[in-house]
């Protein structure tokens, strides 16, 4: 075509040249020349696409209505208005656990993990926006960035992942001071762990942090002092020695990259959820000073790029009662490789192996044989930070499967010769059983969503350690992926074949129905959460209750 224009919400775009190189065709492209292709543009593409072509625009109708659409790139740092896209208390409900410092710390959050642009140097220096970074590393299994993880330090997120506590004193206030150390709690940590899965680039969000998260929680309640200063990273180290000068009435520089990265080891092939099973060994030598590591870890988040690895080991008697847990460093004798699974290898899952690894006392962590309450203690943390990413992983899906519900266009009879907004002679949100999916998922988010929140108030009141609050942790644990299941099955089904592409209009529901089976299984599988929580309640039952 010598002339070749459409219109796309109210704006004009010059598509001439374009078309011939068109990645869906050119003819296709050609006969929606002259014409408004607002509706099934938006039946096939995202709305990023309009970010990208944004040089083929020529203006915008005299008499278009409304403003001109935002970026994709600005939506994705708002707080959406779609009905169950976000957290009730963010869509007019009232809420007595979230206050302003918790709306403010989430559109921080928000800001840096969807949109922020940081320096990146590759070279010559080159503006990236983070989520950038994540598809791309996602997309190539790829490890996340030391500017991105510096940046995170930056902002007091490594340290807020961490939990409530004395390391929460970043040199520049937690995301620029929105909420003091003193006021933060659990219910902050949730924002942000809900705000780092936005990207819905899984092995990218756990490579990035969620290995931090469940590996340095340890050596903050357990390790020594000369271990925090070791293998904290740099901007949580410089916080717990900012609050010691504060305290001394001291002054410290600002200390500002993420130097180091220290994981939890504890999954072997030998041994998985039954952790009292686990058969790397730990023997003191002949001097009794220090101890010989041989053994293998299976399946370690963030392995690949850790530098310190909290290392459950055997040091005693079969069983429980003979666990211990150990820092030890990476090093010749301790070798790791990647290991593939559904999500991508950003994750940096490896398989560790210790070959006759030398290891002083000093490392060990807590009391010898001790190291079984240790890894009880700190699950409790890790499930409930599992639990809170995967409700806000499908309440992300649910939002796209609503959205994709409500602006579905395809056959019948239209204007000219495009095709008509009806899915056999209805939109799709018109069918019955579509609503009905959509009102499961609605149902099963905001159900769980409330029982986390009953959970979380509780750990702030009755702390996090109890085996009351683990018990109730482990059953929302089993809900919530099986939440998830219900979520995935139903959003594929709504999404048809877009559903199961890994591109385009249904990547984030591809990516959500590809990987949601693996909180099913890390941290405690559902059969084993499940009879947890039900034993403990046994316990708990009362002797004289009768029908």
């Amino acid at each position: 075509a010598d002339d070749a224009w459409i219109i796309v919400d109210g704006d004009v775009y010059d598509v001439t040249k374009f078309a011939g190189v068109h990645p869906g065709g050119t003819q296709i492209l050609l006969e929606y020349a002259g014409k408004d292709a607002t509706e099934d543009f938006y039946a096939l593409h995202r709305l990023e696409v309009l970010d990208k072509y944004q040089r083929l625009k020529k203006g915008r109708l005299a008499d278009a209505q409304g403003p001109a659409p935002k970026k994709a790139s600005e939506v994705i740092q708002e707080f959406s208005k779609v009905p169950f896209a976000e957290p009730s208390y963010l869509q007019g409900f009232k809420s007595p656990y979230f206050n302003e410092t918790h709306i403010k710390l989430r559109q921080e959050a928000r800001k840096f993990f969807a949109g922020e642009v940081w320096r990146k140097r590759r070279g010559k220096g080159v503006d990236y926006e983070s989520m950038e970074e994540a598809l791309e590393c996602e997309q190539k299994s790829t490890a996340p960035s030391k500017e991105m993880r510096k940046r995170m330090g930056e902002l007091g997120l490594i340290a807020m992942v961490q939990g409530p506590g004395p390391h929460l004193i970043p040199p520049k206030g937690l995301c620029g001071g929105v909420v003091k150390p003193e006021e933060f709690t659990y219910f902050h940590e949730m924002v942000v762990q809900e705000e780092r899965c936005r990207t819905m680039c899984p092995g990218y969000e756990d490579g990035l942090d969620g290995a931090v998260s469940i590996g340095l929680p340890v050596l903050l309640k357990y390790g020594s002092d000369w271990m925090k200063q070791e293998a904290a990273p740099l901007p949580v180290k410089n916080s717990m020695e900012r609050r010691r000068a504060a305290n001394h009435h001291g002054c410290l520089g600002d200390g500002m990259g993420c130097d180091v990265t220290c994981v939890l080891s504890i999954t072997e092939a030998f041994a998985g959820s039954d952790v009292a099973g686990l058969r790397t060994t730990a023997v003191l030598d002949s001097t009794g000073e220090n101890y010989i590591v041989n053994g293998t870890k299976k399946w370690i988040t963030g392995g690949m790029y850790a530098d310190w690895f909290v290392t459950a080991v055997r040091t005693g008697k079969q069983g429980a009662g003979g666990i211990s847990m150990m820092l030890i460093p990476r090093s010749d004798a301790v070798q790791t490789k990647i290991m593939k699974s559904k999500y991508s290898s950003a994750a940096g899952t490896a398989y560790v192996t210790y070959e006759n690894c030398i290891v002083p006392k000093k490392y060990l962590i807590g009391t010898e044989n001790k190291g079984f309450q240790i890894i009880m203690s700190n699950f409790n943390h890790e499930r409930w930070m599992i639990t809170g990413v995967c409700i806000a992983r499908a309440r992300i899906c649910t939002e796209e499967t609503f959205k994709w519900a409500m602006q579905r266009k395809a056959e019948g009879t239209g204007s000219g010769s495009l095709p008509s907004p009806e899915v056999f002679g209805k939109p799709l949100i018109e069918q019955p059983v579509i609503r009905e999916k959509l009102a499961q998922m609605f149902a099963g988010v905001e159900t769980c969503t409330q029982m986390l929140y009953d959970i979380t108030y509780n750990m702030i009141s009755m702390g996090s350690q109890g085996a009351d609050v683990g018990a109730r942790i482990a059953l929302l644990k089993y809900q919530s992926t099986r939440m998830n299941h219900l979520v995935a099955d139903n959003a594929v089904q709504v999404l048809g074949g877009r559903g199961v592409t890994q591109t385009g209009m249904g990547r984030v529901v591809e990516v959500f129905s590809r990987m949601y089976k693996i909180p099913a299984v890390y941290g405690g599988s559902e059969e084993i959460m499940a009879d947890l929580s039900v034993r403990t309640a046994i316990k708990a039952y009362p002797k004289n209750a009768r029908l």
